[in-house]
């Protein structure tokens, strides 16, 4: 099949376009499917020239429109949702291109939606209508070689130019990841614990973030008096990180977020620790971050949710001293749980499962026949 994936904006360091559609697309690729990954704002699918169209988190005016052209073709349209776009608030900040009117009118069209949890199918469904297909699709974990080779494919994926330092743009305040900090690594004693925490530092319609380690320090600050710990956050408010972690009586370290810098600081940590919120929003998030932890090889303290349950017996839920006594002066459990997720990866969240459920998506409708080569888009200018 020739799939048209439709997207805000096509750089890794969006969460969005990294997990729902560059992963995927690029394991969809693997399995035989090709794919095309166009911007909205600049070229669109030609419907003709496509055998299916993935709307990844927007929607819109001109999308309807796209959507309407493949719908009449018969060709099968998927709307894919990684955040709960119908709290309250989260169109105001974000455009009115992911408000749950547009998405609720791109569904007219639409053979159905596809979210990374069964949280969020529940309350899209709700909003979008019972009637509607659904399915969920997790989702992938992620290694850095797997990473380098779905960054050196993107580019001969990708309709438009790309924006930017490809892959090496920080996502915030213009700050790329560096070594500054690196002089206070090599000088911390030899048997220091190292915690990460990796994230955005926080949302206006939601409660996620940075804030939410404060109880985990004050037990991060309790196992240091038996073992040096170092707390090393990597996000995008170096402002809040200070404010955080002031007085604190642990190491900390604050690194501007990246991919890469990601996967540097996961090869040399011990923990990964990941608190929850219990709001609308945060209740309907993913497991991406808990499984690229376990992926490379950290064990992971979590709060409790939905998402998490495949893995819910190899990590510590719900507390935080049992899971940094756990994994920080337990070894061997570390080690235990560590190898008791690979399987688990492997089934549930590996690049190859990902395919394979974006398969059966893709083969859900019975709509989708093979199109002739032809051309793979067509000007903005063409679709008014």
């Amino acid at each position: 099949m020739r799939l048209a994936w439709i997207v805000s904006d096509a750089d890794p360091v969006v969460a969005s376009f990294r997990y729902r559609c560059l992963i995927p697309a690029w394991a969809l690729q693997q399995a035989g499917h090709d794919s095309v990954i166009f911007s909205d704002q600049h070229q669109y699918p030609d419907p003709g020239s496509f055998d299916a169209l993935i709307v990844v988190k927007l929607a819109g005016e001109r999308l309807h429109e796209i959507a309407r052209d493949f719908h009449a073709r018969g060709k099968p349209v998927y709307l894919d949702l990684c955040d709960n776009i119908f709290v309250p608030g989260y169109a105001q900040r974000r455009g009115p291109e992911l408000s749950a009117e547009s998405a609720t009118e791109l569904m007219r069209h639409a053979d159905g939606f596809v979210t990374p949890t069964r949280a969020l199918e529940r309350v899209a469904r709700r909003h979008l209508g019972e009637e509607v297909g659904s399915w969920v699709v997790p989702d992938a974990a992620v290694t850095p070689d797997a990473y380098q080779a779905i960054s050196a494919w993107l580019p001969q994926a990708v309709a438009l130019p790309m924006l930017g330092d490809f892959g090496g743009r920080d996502a915030h305040d213009g700050e790329t990841f560096g070594v500054e900090s690196d002089w206070q690594v090599e000088h911390l004693p030899e048997d220091t614990a190292r915690v990460i925490w990796f994230g955005r530092h926080g949302s206006f319609h939601s409660d996620f973030g940075m804030g939410l380690l404060k109880p985990v320090i004050e037990e991060l600050e309790r196992a240091h008096r038996d073992r040096p710990i170092e707390l090393v956050v990597i996000s995008n408010n170096r402002v809040r990180f200070d404010a955080l972690t002031h007085g604190v009586k642990i190491f900390t370290r604050y690194e501007a977020w990246s991919n890469e810098r990601v996967f540097f600081e996961l090869s040399r940590a011990d923990l990964f620790v990941m608190p929850s919120a219990a709001d609308p929003f945060s209740l309907c998030k993913s497991a991406n971050r808990a499984v690229l932890a376990l992926a490379n090889g950290v064990p992971v303290a979590a709060t409790y949710l939905e998402s998490l349950e495949p893995l819910r017996d190899v990590m510590v839920l719900d507390d935080w001293r049992a899971g940094l006594d756990t994994y920080l002066f337990e070894p061997h459990t570390a080690r235990d749980h560590l190898a008791r997720a690979r399987p688990i990866l492997a089934q549930h969240f590996s690049i190859e499962a990902i395919g394979r459920q974006w398969n059966e998506v893709l083969g859900a409708s019975g709509r989708a026949e093979l199109s002739a080569p032809g051309a793979y888009w067509q000007p903005a200018a063409q679709m008014a």
